[in-house]
Formats: structure tokens, sequence, C-alpha cells
């Protein structure tokens, strides 16, 4: 994944396709979980969060699982906190 995609992302203007963007951030999110990029991947799927706060639907709550599950094996690396699900 290159920096450009990131870019591309973020460029979008969250109040016109708001779902859009903020599935497409958890999914570049997602990617840069895998590619262990952990700081820029936990700053896009905060932002992905952020912005599907606002929205109800069941595919944008799916990319964030997605999401959750690419972050689960990173979590307590480097000294920072497990993350625990906000699911009930």
């Amino acid at each position: 994944m290159t920096a450009g995609g990131d870019k591309q992302v973020t460029a979008m203007p969250t109040g016109v396709f708001t779902r859009s963007v903020g599935m497409r951030l958890a999914i570049v999110g997602t990617a840069r979980l895998q590619a262990h990029e952990l700081d820029r991947g936990l700053e896009l799927g905060h932002r992905s969060v952020n912005i599907l706060a606002r929205v109800q639907s069941t595919r944008a709550k799916d990319y964030v699982r997605e999401f959750n599950t690419a972050l689960a094996p990173l979590a307590g690396r480097a000294g920072r906190p497990r993350v625990r699900s906000a699911d009930p």
C-alpha cells in the first residue's frame, strides 16, 4: 500500500459521502495494520470510527469489526495497552 492511497482516502470530504469515507478509512487502516504499520493504522481506524459513529450501516460496522480483528494480534506491542472490543 502506498502513501498516495492514504492521501486519496483522507482527502475525501466526510460530509458528502460519510459512509463511504468511513468505510474506506477502515479498509486502509486494516491494510496498514496488516502491514504492521501500527501508528498509521490506528490513526486511520480512529478517524473511521469517529466518522461511522454517525452512520447506521451493518456493512460499515463489518469493516470496523475487520479492523478490530486485524488489530487484535498487534495489541500490547511496544508497551501499548491491550485493546478491548466495544461490542457487547
